[in-house]
């Protein structure tokens, strides 16, 4: 199998369109077709309903999706690795994180690791976060920044603290709480709630609704979205309340929406740093030395 032909159908996937998958990839819209029916007969699956317009994967295809992607990532991850290693002998770590909350606390001590470490090469990625533990088991990423929800339950991870918080509810400037300086959970289970959905969120979206009945309410969620801009969307549109972490920057004016604290919450998450027990990167070592030393301070 070529791997372009993988490169094809993720592109495929994405795009809805053959025209305009060949036009991302600098080919013929003939040679996308080609390969796609290729991977078909090699697999014996039918992947792609071109009944459909836009056209859309079939069941097998969204399960082949899923793996090519991961296929797709490692591959890159190599030729990276042996690119860097080619030209100066550069190790890389490769880190993948969800948000900018996760990576937070690490970005004060990496200049000092830069420079105290010139061979390695921080290789920093963005991912979905139900994806996080995933990529970590599968070998594409040689370290995992995120909420412990996504790291936990799993002994072949080991996970290190690096901060705790809480989740704040977050408001635009029209709905009745957002002159709180706090609100108790009473106040805040009266009202409808806004969530990143599972597909987004992995575990933590069960955890936060298992959070709410702890706290002693079912919560009232009356939408759920794919990315933190249309929860927003929802939240200034529709004054509905959000969960964000309480450190994290919203990109609008104060004056526009804010993060109130929930006082005697059990909203609260710890953000980890996750890495396989048997991975055998050098640069891993160095690495967790620098979190170790710098968190101990």
């Amino acid at each position: 199998m070529h791997i372009d032909k993988i490169k094809y159908f993720i592109d495929l996937v994405e795009c809805r369109n053959f025209t305009e998958t060949a036009k991302r990839n600098f080919v013929s819209q003939t040679t996308i077709s080609q390969h796609i029916a290729a991977l078909e007969r090699e697999f014996n699956l039918t992947l792609i309903d071109r009944k459909q317009i836009p056209i859309e994967p079939t069941q097998a295809g969204w399960m082949f999706y899923g793996e090519a992607l991961v296929l797709w990532k490692q591959y890159n991850h190599m030729r990276k690795r042996a690119k860097h290693f080619q030209q100066d002998h550069t190790l890389i770590l490769s880190i993948e994180y969800s948000t900018l909350t996760d990576i937070q606390s690490i970005l004060t001590f990496i200049p000092a690791f830069n420079k105290a470490h010139s061979n390695i090469k921080l290789d920093l990625n963005k991912v979905l976060l139900k994806n996080v533990s995933t990529f970590l088991k599968k070998g594409l990423y040689d370290v995992a920044i995120a909420v412990d929800s996504e790291l936990q339950g799993d002994d072949s991870i080991t996970t290190l603290p690096l901060y705790k918080g809480k989740y704040s509810a977050t408001v635009s400037r029209t709905h009745p709480l957002f002159h709180y300086d706090a609100i108790t959970k009473d106040q805040l289970y009266q009202f409808p709630l806004v969530m990143l959905n599972s597909n987004a969120i992995g575990n933590s979206y069960s955890l936060m609704i298992q959070h709410a009945i702890e706290d002693g309410y079912q919560p009232n969620i009356v939408r759920t979205v794919e990315d933190i801009e249309t929860e927003l969307f929802h939240i200034i549109t529709d004054n509905l309340i959000g969960f964000f972490p309480d450190n994290y920057y919203l990109n609008y004016p104060e004056k526009e929406v804010r993060l109130i604290p929930i006082q005697d919450t059990h909203h609260n998450y710890q953000i980890e740093v996750g890495f396989l027990k048997e991975n055998n990167n050098p640069a891993l070592a160095p690495f967790l030395s620098t979190i170790q030393n710098w968190f101990s301070q």
